[in-house]
């Protein structure tokens, strides 16, 4: 159960560690969520960096082994305990910020490479689930949906945990690591069809009002305050990233992030001062997704038919497409200036 590698002996360097963990997390053998293996890998510290073709090569290897090892859920998982414990634990110590945000920032990594190579419809490819037969923890809820569990978590730490030196950087990795989940809706047509498949961005549109408003408020006071974050943290998070250069997620330039980054250009200057906090312009960015998406849904209505050419009375299966009602668009109508 609490099966793990045994790590390099003490003699080696941290940066052989961390390329034995991540090149265990991406390969064949899978470890169940208790494993030991989870905290070492999520203890790594935060100034690791590998090379973009390195990257590449793990991620490749990842999206091989993710279908029976499940690594990409149960990533997802910790991520989501590490958020919860961020909440609970008021001025929480810095290590649980740093395993939430190597579990974020990992999961960003491998998520972004699957959504932009999924070879099916409804990107199978992420495997959202653990397989029947793994071993859980007692406490764990085998019935719940991991994106619901993970949305819930990552959308409470933005709407309840304030931005301030210590929480900056895991508040600008979480936004990052939502305009990667919710890029699926990229591999649809131009216009929202009921067979779409964005299983974050619904798992988002489910949550309590309170917590849609909260996530809401957050947004626009990030986007109006344009908090100055330490230089430190300033830049995003640089693992799986070249000395002195941006990280992977920034220098490859994903079609997600060309296409949500789009409308924003025409708001903001590329060249202008209110361009440069990057925390304000990430969260303006969640926030014109998260209020522009539309969920297509069928209904399918019994009617009778009673035209005049018709003998039989017998009901007619007539079938009704519509879309709900986005609660963050519903949110943001009804915010107020009371600060």
């Amino acid at each position: 159960m609490g099966a793990v590698p045994s790590t390099p002996r003490h003699t080696s360097t941290t940066a052989e560690t961390a390329e034995y963990l991540i090149g265990t997390f991406v390969g064949e053998k899978s470890f169940p969520l208790a494993s030991d293996f989870w905290q070492k890998l999520l203890e790594l510290p935060l100034t690791l960096r590998w090379s973009s073709y390195r990257v590449q090569q793990a991620c490749e290897l990842f999206a091989q082994n993710n279908h029976h090892t499940r690594h990409l859920a149960k990533i997802l998982i910790h991520l989501s305990w590490c958020l919860q414990e961020a909440v609970r634990t008021s001025g929480a110590p810095s290590v649980v910020y740093l395993k939430a945000i190597n579990a974020v920032y990992f999961s960003s990594v491998f998520l972004k490479y699957i959504i932009e190579n999924s070879q099916s419809d409804n990107i199978e490819e992420l495997c959202l689930s653990l397989l029947e037969n793994e071993p859980v923890p007692k406490d764990f809820m085998t019935d719940q949906r991991i994106e619901n569990l993970l949305m819930h978590n990552v959308l409470t730490f933005l709407g309840s945990i304030d931005v301030s030196p210590t929480t900056s950087l895991l508040h600008q990795e979480l936004l990052n690591f939502m305009l990667v989940v919710m890029s699926t809706q990229l591999l649809s047509g131009p216009t929202p069809g009921p067979k779409d498949v964005n299983p974050f961005l619904d798992a988002a549109m489910s949550q309590e009002s309170l917590l849609v408003s909260s996530v809401v408020r957050r947004l626009l006071l990030n986007y109006i305050m344009r908090p100055r974050l330490p230089s430190s943290t300033a830049a995003s998070y640089s693992i799986f990233s070249e000395e002195n250069q941006p990280g992977v997620l920034q220098r490859v330039g994903s079609a997600a992030a060309n296409f949500v980054l789009l409308p924003f250009n025409y708001l903001v200057n590329s060249n202008s001062e209110g361009s440069r906090n990057q925390l304000a312009d990430c969260s303006l960015h969640v926030l014109l997704v998260l209020i522009h998406y539309h969920k297509c849904v069928v209904s399918d209505e019994s009617i009778t038919d009673r035209s005049d050419d018709s003998a039989s009375t017998d009901p007619v299966s007539k079938v009704n497409t519509y879309f709900t009602v986005n609660p963050y668009s519903k949110a943001l109508e009804n915010a107020r200036d009371i600060e």
